[in-house]
């Protein structure tokens, strides 16, 4: 999966943890996910990580819908699974995704951004809902991206506004939590109300794969099939707090606000009577299969916990103290999460929240025993063609004589890494689920 793995393995002399970043994708790519979710054998099964199991004895035609940056191979699996039972379907995936299947509808859309295409592909989303019927089963693909790939403006607001504000909030440095309440507001999809585009009278089953903290399914692709707890004065505190003006939307989240625009479905809103929704995959899985990888391969290995966020360059400064605090070598740790950056107003460079955290953490690293990589799961780390990054002590000497500062100043992370010959390339992997670090320590191979 890493498509540098030579150049990195020449510079840095540590395979053993690009091999578990490796294993740990592996782990959740989604067309392995679904297999292990559902199962068709006399009758029809759904099991979530948590081991919770709902049963379908009796369904008539099966619908597909979706959106996402794992969308593709989780319908590839399902479509293998339920073969000619699924009727029709569409799903929203990123540009350049490759899918098999030949009975889904496929539109690609833009992300972090949404794009008229998205919407187009909405629109068929919509479709394929209004032919579910009385016994029928609807499964829903969700997974990181789908709150882009998935716009549905409400009505009187326009795509260019959701598109302004949405890179307002990115810039300002806005939690995808915040992100996401104000997204759901705006939306006549979002925040459980895509529920109100098919009947009642069918069954509805969504397959998430988790890129959050916590795994809130409220919150993945802004909750499209469960209730929301966020309300129009929830957003319009976050425009404020951001300093996010934006004339129809400001008004319109005003208007809801004072509560002259219907909510989004809350947890008793019978909306919800005949849905099922199950998380199949999270971060939790990728980084303990890589715990369990480095464990056979003779490490002390531990999960210290995915709900690691705040500012990037404080994460990378983390892991090069925690890295000091160990003992005796060989060790690793394993963490995920999501961090976030704050962009400058101006004059902001090349690189990505997992770059920046490597480059943090490479000013920092005095330990000549240890190594430390970050990559977002999905491939994609920032403006930039990378996945993430790795320090070691093979560079770490270069990169305290280099001039760190200046490049995180400029949030241009990239092109000092890329100096280093330290930036991890994977392309789109087909999956998210946030992001994973790793710290290896003494044991080369």
């Amino acid at each position: 999966m890493i498509k540098n793995r030579k150049e990195l393995a020449r510079f840095h002399d540590n395979r053993l943890i690009l091999s578990a970043l490796e294993v740990a994708l592996d782990s959740v790519k989604p067309e392995t996910l679904v297999k292990q979710a559902v199962k068709l054998d006399g009758r029809l099964s759904v099991r979530d990580i948590y081991g919770n199991v709902a049963r379908f004895q009796k369904f008539d035609d099966v619908y597909v819908v979706g959106a996402g940056k794992a969308a593709a191979g989780m319908a590839d699996a399902l479509c293998s699974t339920l073969k000619d039972r699924i009727i029709a379907g569409a799903i929203n995936i990123p540009v350049g995704t490759k899918i098999k299947s030949k009975a889904i509808a496929v539109t690609e859309a833009s992300h972090p951004v949404p794009g008229r295409s998205g919407l187009e592909g909405t629109k068929k989303i919509i479709d394929v809902l209004g032919k579910a019927g009385q016994g029928d089963l609807v499964f829903v693909l969700i997974s990181g991206g789908g709150s882009a790939m998935m716009p549905m403006p409400a009505l009187g607001i326009s795509l260019q506004d959701k598109q302004r504000v949405t890179s307002q909030l990115l810039r300002s440095g806005a939690s995808i939590h915040e992100i996401n309440s104000v997204r759901k507001h705006l939306s006549a999809v979002k925040g459980g109300q895509l529920l109100r585009h098919v009947s009642r009278s069918c069954s509805v089953v969504s397959l998430i794969l988790s890129d959050v903290i916590d795994d809130d399914i409220a919150v993945i692709a802004s909750g499209p099939t469960c209730p929301d707890n966020s309300t129009f004065k929830d957003a319009q505190k976050i425009l404020k707090k951001y300093q996010v003006d934006s004339g129809p939307v400001t008004r319109h989240i005003g208007r809801g606000a004072r509560g002259e625009i219907e909510e989004t479905p809350k947890q008793r809103d019978p909306i919800f009577s005949n849905v099922r929704n199950a998380v199949i995959g999270n971060n939790v899985v990728a980084c303990k299969s890589a715990v369990n990888y480095l464990k056979l391969r003779g490490f002390r290995a531990v999960h210290i916990g995915s709900q690691f966020d705040g500012e990037a360059r404080d994460f990378g400064r983390f892991l090069a103290r925690l890295s000091s605090d160990l003992g005796n070598a060989p060790f690793a740790i394993v963490a995920g999460g999501e961090t976030t950056v704050r962009l400058n107003r101006s004059r902001n460079g090349i690189g990505g929240r997992n770059q920046e955290a490597v480059l943090a953490c490479a000013m920092k690293l005095r330990r000549q025993d240890v190594a430390v990589a970050c990559i977002g799961t999905d491939g994609i780390d920032g403006n930039s063609d990378a996945a993430g990054a790795l320090v070691s002590p093979m560079i770490a000497g270069l990169a305290r004589k280099m001039d760190v500062q200046k490049y995180l100043d400029r949030h241009d992370s990239y092109h000092a890494l890329k100096k280093m010959h330290s930036l991890i390339l994977t392309g789109h992997t087909g999956t998210n689920v946030n992001d994973i670090a790793i710290i290896l320590g003494a044991k080369k191979g």
